[in-house]
């Protein structure tokens, strides 16, 4: 574990890279932070003097010995300020879940450590949320499995099992976990229970209380193993936001013709009931997804069609599955409004979302700022304590489409409250066999407010899902302050 400047950490980029990225299709100049030298670029002082922002200039290399899904996945916040530092958790390549408390200011690793027994597989990461007096809890992840709860109280540096969190959820993966002004517990995660049928599952767990049996709120339409991209937030007002991939069958089209579309749903009442934008109320749960409105829009945009949906597994194979990777987490502004980005695998690019006072989602357009490349799965939101809206994705060669693609490396962009983008920021080069994937934007919520998010991700290729998704592939996992 060390601390290493970014040109030391990840090499210097490519020259004929570097110099495509000094002006934007949008107008807007793409910055690299760290300078490199190169016309263009500039430099790290002149970047932070230009965003107001003090911040260090090296990473912190957390380990050298993540899984090849080490900080995935985009449900799950992983990242919280806690006590003048910040705590993170990942995957370790035995399926470990491991945790640090590290100092950015000074580059110090403060404590580390491991959390429960090593998992199932590579898809039983864990997921943080901050309780209303500073106390910490975090689910294990599960692969169609049961989640396990800790908790570490404030002032102390040991994680807790808790009582009643033993077993939550059942046939569950990818947790999605908040806490709310009043300290309950909500939980979000997709529930498979013979691999095909998804549906979007809430649990809930008042603060000193015991958690809820599942709730199923929705049923996907599509019979098929799913990414649901299910993500939960609460704003400032106590209401609850939850995102998920919507997944049509198109039979106009061909029986096996799908559309990759979206929905939200929301609750005023801690959970009790839901119901979306425009007053359709979720009265007999679960919702069939079909019925509900999409983030996206009402029409079936045939940029979202794929004509033959192909389920052919391969290592790393980007098959119709992961064109249901969708959505980033939410992200719920000062005005109660949720943001979400929406992406499209199919054409490589991606839609920021604001829903807007008159009741309306509004799409500003993101294309990769960088020429002969696309956007790829699972971009991240957060927010700054000053109102704006931050934004990491991953973007790689056009012709890299796999999961964790060659030459795969995180973009930051930046914008302002009404969704306009004020910055593009480079965070670092390309690697032509190495992707720098599965960014893990630290969350905004009001229980955990911070001037400027912190990131982790995993430098490292990923062995794809076979032999059950275990591996021994080991990764770095590093984390910086943005």
């Amino acid at each position: 574990m060390s601390k290493l400047s970014r040109n030391e950490c990840h090499g210097i980029a490519r020259k004929d890279f570097i110099r495509t990225i000094g002006i934007l299709v949008t107008g807007v100049p793409l910055v690299a932070i760290g300078g490199m030298g190169e016309k263009g670029i500039v430099s790290s002082a002149a970047t932070n003097k230009k965003l107001g922002i003090k911040r260090r200039l090296d990473r912190i290399l957390l380990s050298d010995k993540g899984g090849d899904r080490a900080t995935g996945y985009v449900m799950s916040n992983k990242i919280v300020h806690w006590n003048g530092h910040i705590l993170c958790t990942w995957l370790d390549f035995e399926r470990q879940n491991r945790w640090a408390l590290v100092n950015l200011d000074s580059g110090e690793i403060l404590r580390t450590g491991a959390l429960g027994e090593p998992r199932r597989d590579n898809h039983c990461g864990a997921a943080i949320a901050t309780d209303i007096d500073r106390s910490l809890h975090l689910l294990i992840g599960a692969h169609h499995g049961t989640f396990t709860h800790y908790m570490m109280s404030p002032g102390k540096l040991d994680w807790e099992p808790v009582e009643n969190g033993r077993e939550v959820g059942e046939t569950g993966t990818y947790p999605s976990m908040v806490c709310d002004g009043t300290g309950t517990l909500h939980l979000l995660y997709r529930r498979e229970t013979n691999g095909r049928d998804a549906h979007l599952v809430y649990c809930r767990r008042p603060k000193q209380g015991a958690w809820s049996a599942p709730r199923t709120l929705v049923r996907m339409a599509v019979d098929e193993h799913s990414w649901l991209t299910n993500a939960i937030e609460v704003g400032p007002s106590g209401r609850l936001h939850a995102v998920f991939s919507n997944t049509l069958p198109v039979p106009e089209q061909g029986a096996n013709a799908r559309y990759y579309g979206t929905s939200h749903i929301y609750s005023d009442d801690s959970g009790q009931t839901w119901q979306q934008f425009g007053g359709l109320v979720l009265d007999h749960l679960p919702a069939g997804a079909a019925s509900l409105q999409r983030i996206e829009g009402t029409t079936l945009a045939p940029m979202r069609i794929e004509a033959c949906y192909n389920s052919n597994n391969g290592p790393l194979a980007l098959t119709s599955y992961y064109h249901k990777m969708v959505l980033s987490n939410p992200v719920v502004d000062d005005r109660d409004q949720p943001w979400v980005i929406v992406h499209n695998l199919l054409t490589g690019d991606a839609q920021l979302f604001l829903h807007e006072d008159n009741g309306l989602w509004v799409g500003t357009p993101l294309i990769a700022p960088i020429p002969g490349y696309r956007i790829q799965h699972c971009g991240q939101l957060s927010r700054h304590r000053d109102g704006t809206i931050e934004a990491v994705l991953m973007v790689s060669p056009i012709d890299e489409l796999g999961w964790g693609a060659s030459g795969t490396t995180l973009i930051r962009m930046q914008f302002d409250g009404k969704g306009k983008l004020i910055n593009n920021l480079f965070l670092f080069g390309t690697e032509q066999k190495m992707p720098s994937w599965l960014p893990s934007l630290e969350r905004w919520c009001p229980n955990n407010k911070f001037d400027h998010p912190a990131l982790l991700y995993t430098r490292g290729i990923n062995a794809g899902g076979g032999k059950n998704n275990i591996n021994s592939i080991n990764t770095e996992v590093w984390i910086e302050q943005l």
